[in-house]
């Protein structure tokens, strides 16, 4: 498991890359049109001492605005209709893509993950956007659990990416031994919290 962060995915989502995809979809005119239109011709504008200033605004859709999730889905859908061979599935939730990578030996694993990984950057690449390195890990489930710890080489360009015990993912922790006993710890140790916050506000009579 392979779980991959892209840093400011909204922020850095560029205009050019929507217009390329919307140019090649087939959909209502006017929708398209519409979506266009929404692109084109915005400015940034702040005041500075020698007064304002102004430049063209080529990337950026806020996460929040109305339009934003699903013009970044359309850019990410060119990766999540990629035909990856077997024992390769990727899945995504808004920016946060996750590859599950099966395979019958560590070796096949590497190479299937490795594979991937540059099929990914070249799309990343594409649409100048970057991972963050700090938040990129992966996680090795292996039914032999007594065997030696395995150091991958799973890379990022030139990058090693570093293992984890436990991945975060849409809230879930996720550990290598799939018991999730570090989500239950998480989730007994807020409850904790929450009764001993509900105690200090309610009292003890």
């Amino acid at each position: 498991m392979i779980s991959l962060d892209i840093k400011g995915a909204f922020d850095h989502l560029q205009y050019t890359s929507i217009k390329n995809i919307l140019d090649n979809l087939k959909y209502h005119s006017n929708t398209l049109e519409t979506l266009t239109d929404i692109l084109s011709n915005k400015k940034v504008a702040i005041n500075t001492s020698q007064g304002p200033a102004t430049w063209n605004q080529q990337q950026g859709c806020p996460q929040g605005s109305c339009t934003g999730p699903a013009l970044w889905n359309m850019v990410a859908d060119e990766m999540l209709q990629q035909d990856w061979p077997q024992g390769v599935h990727l899945q995504a939730f808004a920016d946060d893509f996750v590859f599950l990578v099966n395979a019958g030996s560590k070796q096949e694993v590497k190479n299937l993950a490795n594979k991937a990984l540059q099929t990914f950057k070249t799309w990343t690449d594409k649409h100048k956007l970057e991972i963050s390195l700090d938040k990129t890990y992966y996680l090795h489930i292996n039914k032999n659990r007594s065997g030696p710890i395995w150091y991958s080489g799973i890379k990022w360009g030139h990058y090693n990416i570093k293992r984890a015990s436990v991945i975060k993912y849409l809230g879930v922790l996720i550990d290598d031994k799939l018991n999730f006993a570090a989500h239950l710890s998480a989730i007994k140790n807020k409850s904790l919290i929450l009764h001993q916050g509900l105690k200090n506000v309610a009292g003890t009579s």
